[in-house]
């Protein structure tokens, strides 16, 4: 059996373990002096964290709630500070008519209903904001912007910026 590469990239997906912060209330609040920039570059103390992988792991325990952003575990749950929002979605790939977006913690998605695509302001501009999961988005880095929006200016008609992904349709910029 020949698997498709999107079947490949879906079962890679789906093996990603990822921890139930859902379901993890912890009893001790606090605060960690951690913060995302909208770069979506991680800082300890105003220092930089350099380690790839300390970020991706700690990007597993993100929640937000009520405005805030916090780290989570089952014994805490530490609010920091998140200029924008947590991710910046740095790769996006069409696999057989299938958006696969790829974060800046190297978490993959495929855009649908599932991770659904919203238009935001971001520095005066209306930018294409993907949902990771829970209420945790990423917004399309500036390259990928571009190529979206010419894509779906290529495809679409001149009243609507809009690009598919599957059965699922985006909009990528306002007209």
């Amino acid at each position: 059996c020949i698997m498709t590469k999107l079947e490949q990239i879906t079962q890679q997906i789906e093996s990603q373990k990822m921890p139930p912060v859902d379901k993890w209330k912890p009893k001790h609040h606090g605060k960690i002096d951690i913060e995302i920039d909208v770069q979506g570059q991680w800082f300890h103390e105003g220092q930089r964290i350099a380690r790839d992988k300390l970020v991706a792991l700690f990007s597993t325990i993100l929640w937000h709630e009520n405005n805030q952003y916090y780290l989570v575990t089952p014994a805490e749950k530490l609010l920091i500070k998140v200029g924008d929002v947590p991710y910046i979605i740095h790769q996006a790939e069409l696999a057989e008519g299938t958006w696969v977006a790829t974060t800046n913690t190297h978490e993959q998605v495929i855009i649908s209903d599932l991770h659904r695509v919203e238009l935001r302001q971001f520095q005066g501009q209306w930018i294409p904001y993907v949902n990771i999961r829970f209420d945790l988005w990423a917004r399309v880095n500036r390259s990928i912007f571009y190529q979206w929006v010419e894509l779906a200016i290529e495809d679409g008609e001149a009243d609507s910026l809009e690009l598919r992904s599957g059965n699922y349709v985006f909009e990528v910029a306002k007209a």
